[in-house]
Formats: structure tokens, C-alpha cells, sequence
């Protein structure tokens, strides 16, 4: 009977002991996960943060020879159409030499219409646009005629760093930023924006293991390439 007894109570005991265990961890989620893995789930976070839905549709125009001031006429129907979509439309023309943006643009309705030079052969006109909060980008002051008519392909999707988000999160607190993220380990977030710099974040620590993940993107603004690096310990 007492040797019953003696393993009852051990067994109590080691309930006991698993359930202490287990109570205590429960205050500490983050150390039953690696740092590794945390620099995943920090990067993902960060990443989600500065990142918005940029949409891009492309189509193409033919000349025989130089044109200028040409006006042309796109009709296109933005899907889900809010005010910051359309406030966000950009207008690029890309040829041989390279892709420019064409500001002087107007949108009315579904209509967009912009004036621009030419040179022989083909172009390649993009217009993107982004759920993003902005003033109207196209600004146009030109007289809108009906010729010159081109169609646009379909609109590819992708996500694409904001220099808004970017704002946006330099303008927290890190602690408060940590908190909105529900981050618990310390990190700093570093962007080259086509050489201009922005650091926010907690500064470097010394003999700490510190994991890196890098994004490259460009910047929906001005299409400028963008390196985000994330660093985390």
C-alpha cells in the first residue's frame, strides 16, 4: 500500500511541476522561439507596415516620326474605384532612352488624357496607381481633343514601398511603433531610397547576435529603387 502511495504522489508531484512550468513560460511566449525565427516574423511585420497595393497597366503607341506635343486619350476603368485611387495615377512613358514621367495629365471620368513628345517607333505608356492617400497627382492645364487613342493591357498587382508608410512610421515613438507591431525583441529598420537614408529604430547593441533580412522594392512615388534592411536581435 505505501509503495501505491509513494507513486501517486510522485505522479502529483510531476504534475505539479508540468503545470508550474507551463504557467511560468506562458509570460514568456518569445523564448520558446528562436531569434531566427522572430527575425522572420519582426521582417514580415515591418515589411507589411511600409508596404501598400500598387497596381500597373501598360500599352503601346506607334509613330513613324518624331511627334511632339502630342495629345493623348486613354479610357479606362479603375477598378474599386475611390478618390485616392485616381489622386495616385501616374503617367510614364518608356522608349529606348528610357522611362519618364509625364505630369502634365489630366483624368475626367473615366478618360485620362496627357501631352507628350514622341520619337519614331514604338512607345510603351504606364499608367500605376495605389490605394494610397495623396493630393491628385495629374495636373494638366491643355485642351483635350478625341484623337490619338491608344488601349491599355491588363493591370498586373504587386506590393510596393510608400515613402507615405515610411513617414508614417518614422513619425512614432519606436516604443510606440514596437507596441503597434505587438513586437516584443528590439530591432532597427534601415532604407536606402537611391542613396537617401532613413534609420529608425533601436541603435546597433554590441556583442549580440543580430539577424539581417533584406527587401528590395522601388518606391511608389517616384519609382526610385528601394533597399529595406531589417535588423534584429
Amino acid at each position: 500500500m505505501n509503495h501505491v502511495d509513494w507513486l501517486i504522489t510522485i505522479g502529483v508531484f510531476l504534475v505539479f511541476v508540468a503545470w508550474a512550468f507551463s504557467f511560468y513560460f506562458s509570460f514568456f511566449p518569445d523564448s520558446r522561439v528562436s531569434t531566427s525565427d522572430f527575425a522572420d516574423i519582426i521582417n514580415e511585420k515591418v515589411i507589411d507596415y511600409l508596404f501598400i497595393e500598387s497596381y500597373r497597366v501598360e500599352g503601346s503607341y506607334y509613330v513613324a516620326g518624331l511627334t511632339t506635343e502630342v495629345v493623348m486619350n486613354i479610357t479606362y476603368a479603375w477598378p474599386n474605384v475611390t478618390e485616392n485611387t485616381k489622386n495616385s495615377t501616374r503617367v510614364y512613358l518608356r522608349t529606348p532612352q528610357g522611362t519618364t514621367a509625364q505630369p502634365d495629365c489630366i483624368i475626367s471620368g473615366d478618360n485620362i488624357s496627357f501631352k507628350t513628345d514622341f520619337n519614331a517607333g514604338t512607345s510603351y505608356i504606364i499608367i500605376t496607381y495605389s490605394n494610397a492617400s495623396m493630393p491628385m497627382r495629374c495636373s494638366g492645364t491643355f485642351n483635350v481633343t478625341t484623337d490619338n487613342r491608344t488601349n491599355l493591357g491588363v493591370a498586373e498587382k504587386t506590393d510596393i514601398i510608400s515613402q507615405v508608410m515610411i513617414n508614417e512610421m518614422t513619425n512614432f515613438t519606436y516604443e510606440d511603433f514596437k507596441n503597434n507591431l505587438s513586437v516584443s525583441r528590439d530591432f532597427r529598420v534601415e532604407i536606402n531610397t537611391s542613396g537617401v537614408y532613413t534609420n529608425f529604430g533601436s541603435p546597433l547593441p554590441k556583442n549580440r547576435d543580430i539577424y539581417v533580412r533584406e527587401t528590395f522594392s522601388r518606391l511608389e512615388e517616384t519609382d526610385a529603387e528601394v533597399d529595406v534592411r531589417v535588423l534584429i536581435w
